[in-house]
């Protein structure tokens, strides 16, 4: 069995790796945090927050959930590698929010435990991009389910202008356009050696969110500084990440 075929593997070795060098996220992704505080202060007073309930899909070591629970939201986690679970629980006790806690649960981003409609808010971060195209669907079906009329999705997603799809677009997979397999043998956590990417194309969120209100793709670019770069075997090195503002 390859990794490729056992992500739940995958995922706790690249833990692993993150972890035994510190590498593992510890702040929140800050287009997340932007956009679902553009989102909360439109809708909800400070007092009425603590009355919502957020869900990260893949939620890692939980920086986000630490901010979401600073603003008072009750938060959940799933991920499939129980050693970020382990992660994202101590980090949220470690800061003292350990009261706003609801659930942290070992299982896929394709199904869940949670009854429809449980969330007024869901997040993503780098998690749906690494999913092959039936799970990847799945996965935005089932934002769909948990999500409250109203609620608020935000995605943060590799797009297709990012520089590792420009060089690499001509190796995308067979039936699954954007796709790529990315295994260099370099770092464990390293989006070049870590299995399936897929880079998205603005049009693509319109029929994976169908149905919600308002589908916002809000496009990011960055340079990596140079160093950086020649360290991935770039020249330059352009991250480029959608922000995908939804509202059901």
């Amino acid at each position: 069995m390859t990794l490729a075929s056992d992500p739940k593997r995958l995922w706790e070795e690249s833990f692993e790796a993150q972890i035994a060098s510190g590498a593992y996220n510890t702040a929140p992704v800050e287009a997340l945090v932007r956009n679902i505080a553009y989102y909360l202060r439109a809708r909800y007073a400070p007092a009425q927050q603590r009355a919502l309930r957020f869900l990260e899909m893949g939620c890692g070591a939980g920086p986000n959930l630490v901010w979401l629970a600073q603003k008072g939201v009750k938060v959940s986690g799933v991920d499939i590698a129980s050693n970020a679970l382990d992660l994202a629980r101590a980090n949220l006790e470690r800061s003292g929010w350990g009261d706003r806690i609801d659930e942290l649960v070992e299982c896929s981003v394709t199904s869940t435990p949670f009854p429809d409609q449980s969330f007024d808010g869901i997040i993503e971060s780098c998690v749906f991009q690494h999913l092959e195209r039936p799970a990847r669907t799945q996965a935005f079906a089932e934002v769909r389910r948990l999500l409250k009329k109203g609620g608020l999705f935000v995605g943060n997603m590799l797009a297709d202008s990012h520089t590792t799809f420009l060089q690499k677009q001509g190796e995308q997979l067979a039936g699954d356009p954007g796709s790529l397999y990315l295994a260099d043998g370099t770092s464990k956590f390293h989006l070049t050696n870590i299995g399936i990417a897929h880079f998205f194309a603005r049009d693509e969120y319109q029929g994976l969110l169908a149905g919600f209100e308002v589908i916002d793709p809000l496009l990011s670019t960055y340079e990596l500084p140079g160093e950086e770069a020649k360290r991935r075997g770039y020249e330059r090195y352009q991250q480029a990440m959608w922000t995908v503002y939804a509202i059901k």
